[in-house]
């Protein structure tokens, strides 16, 4: 019975020691002097929080990492397509400036060439195979090749225009080359000797004087008076007289159904009628006569009895000056 009774007693002390490992971790800290031995009981809850608050912490520390190298990466990837994006903006607009320079191009080339074709009398023979004209000038606010916001643009539109104009470029060499001296009574340089300014253009316009709208038949070309005034072509004057709105006057007829008027010139006249004169003849001087305001030469181009805007026929236009 003893025995029995030990085998339980050792059963039940067991069983006291396993619920107190299950319950407590002790640790031990051995000092290395004489001093005593401590002894640190830790209990399972405490375990667990301190598990769980390690797990936690590693999962933070984690998550501000990778989050900080994310953000350095994005922040990299970002100050790299900033350059990029300046890089193609400065392409973009070299692009520009050279699309903004090549149709001004373009549209001076075909303001000569209509010039030229009014100059030789002959019509562009390319006119029928294309939809849209050439531009006839060039405005920077209004530009048919101004490039899009996708940096294309009307390349195509400048590509058929271009195109255009080498095109008729040889028929327009021939037509001149087989006009022979026609090309001398067609009117065709700047009828001022020396300095001038357009100061109204062809067609529709406020009078400067009644301030009605009215039709003006020619150019108005401002300068100082007494300027040489000269023949544009060759021909005879058919008229060299006073009127009463455009003061004292030279016409003359160039044949072909051509004839120039110069008006407001000095009241001494340098021709007669009947007189031919030669392309650059000075035919009389800048002035005020007549209906006017200011000194100023009015010249027209007349084609058979029909007003012509002069400007078509003055080759080398732009070189010249606008007041407005």
């Amino acid at each position: 019975r003893e025995g029995r009774c030990g085998r339980t007693t050792r059963r039940r002390g067991g069983e006291d020691w396993g619920a107190h490992v299950k319950r407590f971790l002790t640790l031990m800290a051995i000092p290395h002097n004489d001093d005593h031995v401590r002894e640190f009981n830790l209990g399972t809850p405490l375990l667990w929080c301190a598990a769980t608050l390690l797990v936690l912490f590693i999962c933070t520390a984690f998550y501000f990492t990778y989050g900080y190298y994310a953000r350095r990466g994005a922040e990299l990837a970002y100050a790299g397509l900033k350059v990029e994006n300046q890089e193609l903006g400065s392409h973009l607009s070299e692009l520009r400036s050279r699309m903004t320079g090549l149709s001004s191009r373009v549209s001076d080339l075909a303001m000569a060439d209509t010039r030229m074709r009014t100059f030789a009398r002959m019509t562009d023979p390319t006119a029928d195979q294309h939809d849209e004209p050439l531009a006839s000038g060039y405005d920077q606010n209004d530009d048919p090749y101004a490039l899009t916001n996708d940096g294309y643009g009307s390349l195509d539109q400048l590509t058929r225009d271009a195109n255009r104009l080498v095109d008729g470029y040889e028929n327009l060499l021939n037509a001149l080359h087989e006009s022979g001296d026609t090309r001398r009574h067609i009117p065709s340089v700047f009828p001022v000797r020396g300095d001038g300014w357009y100061s109204s253009n062809f067609g529709y316009r406020t009078d400067p004087i009644t301030g009605q709208r009215s039709f003006n038949n020619g150019i108005d070309i401002a300068g100082r008076k007494g300027t040489p005034i000269v023949a544009t072509a060759d021909g005879r004057v058919d008229a060299a007289r006073s009127h009463n709105r455009l003061g004292s006057m030279v016409s003359i007829d160039h044949g072909h159904g051509l004839r120039t008027v110069y008006a407001h010139l000095e009241g001494h006249r340098l021709v007669k009628p009947g007189q031919h004169v030669s392309r650059g003849d000075i035919i009389g001087k800048m002035s005020d006569t007549g209906r006017t305001t200011a000194v100023h030469l009015h010249y027209a181009v007349i084609c058979d009895n029909k007003a012509q805007d002069p400007l078509n026929y003055i080759l080398g236009n732009r070189q010249r000056r606008s007041l407005f």
